[in-house]
């Protein structure tokens, strides 16, 4: 029977637990804003330093609604059965990757085969600010073995 509600324990993650998680996820989602309204775009990624790096097309509206913007990016692993799993947010301003020798470098990253486009560019988002946290069961409390003081003695009655 999957653990109800009451049997979880929500906790907040710090900062180096928010990076060292981000760097185990491929998929994320951009939230930015398109035509002045906010949107919301799943996306591939990977972590080069202190930056989520985006692939994107040159003319996307993506591109366009990131640029020099401070966007939200988010990602997570939740167990839909037993609702565990952890999500983190990172904000930070963004950029697009227009200089050729970061581009060749971004482009040897650890990236999927159906992103290696000749006319992809990428964004740039500095991890700026992380906030995160998992949710799992409660801990159980340990069974304590009943202590064993020797032999015990009946107090003599009073009398």
């Amino acid at each position: 029977m999957p653990p109800s509600v009451h049997d979880h324990a929500v906790e907040e993650l710090d900062d180096p637990s928010c990076r060292a998680l981000v760097r185990t996820a491929r998929l994320g989602r951009v939230s930015y804003t398109r035509d002045a309204l906010p949107a919301i775009q799943p996306v591939t990624f990977c972590v080069h330093g202190d930056q989520v790096v985006i692939p994107a097309r040159p003319h996307s509206p993506l591109v366009s609604g990131t640029r020099g913007a401070v966007v939200a990016f988010q990602v997570d692993s939740i167990d839909a059965d037993t609702c565990t799993g952890w999500t983190v947010t990172v904000v930070g301003p963004s950029r697009s990757v227009t200089d050729p020798a970061e581009v060749t470098v971004l482009d040897a990253l650890h990236w999927p085969v159906s992103y290696r486009r000749p006319d992809a560019c990428y964004i740039s988002i500095a991890m700026a600010l992380l906030t995160g946290w998992r949710d799992g069961p409660l801990p159980r409390a340990p069974i304590v073995p009943p202590r064993d003081d020797g032999p015990r003695r009946l107090a003599a009655p009073n009398g």
